[in-house]
């Protein structure tokens, strides 16, 4: 397993690549929902990829956006793990790693967007819904993490 953070700058051809693939496949392939996924938050945000060792394929990724360009808080969204690892080791993995790296800059509130479907497992982290909302046609929570 090999995780990196970077910022939009920072990725390579092939890890941007990568991840809108994996995006793709996971939210609109696995998900069935339309939506328009380039929303220029990329270029102002953190991005969050974690590598299968063995197969060298992109396992899990995360975005982080900003204090200050979607919400006021830091947001964590577009979290998708690929099919052949969603045993829960990898999302874990990759919200553990995106929290550590919270901590160490002082983020205490965070935001996200989440379907309705995933509320368990959003709640089990700690996570309290805001608001409900339609995000991109789909039954959505704004939800809120106090640390």
């Amino acid at each position: 397993m090999y995780t990196s953070i970077k910022k939009f700058s920072e990725l390579t051809t092939n890890e941007l690549y990568d991840i809108l693939q994996l995006r793709n496949k996971c939210f609109i392939v696995d998900q069935q929902v339309a939506y328009q996924d380039l929303d220029n938050y990329d270029k102002e945000s953190y991005h969050f990829i974690i590598y299968d060792g063995g197969s060298s394929s992109l396992a899990a990724y995360a975005r982080v956006i900003k204090p200050n360009i979607r919400f006021e808080e830091p947001s964590l969204g577009r979290v998708c793990i690929d099919k052949q690892y969603r045993d829960g080791t990898y999302f874990n993995e990759i919200y553990k790693e995106v929290i550590r790296w919270g901590d160490f800059l002082g983020y205490k509130v965070w935001r996200a967007i989440l379907q309705k479907e995933y509320w368990s497992i959003w709640k089990r982290k700690g996570w309290e819904i805001d608001k409900e909302i339609i995000e991109d046609g789909v039954e959505s929570y704004e939800v809120i993490l106090r640390r």
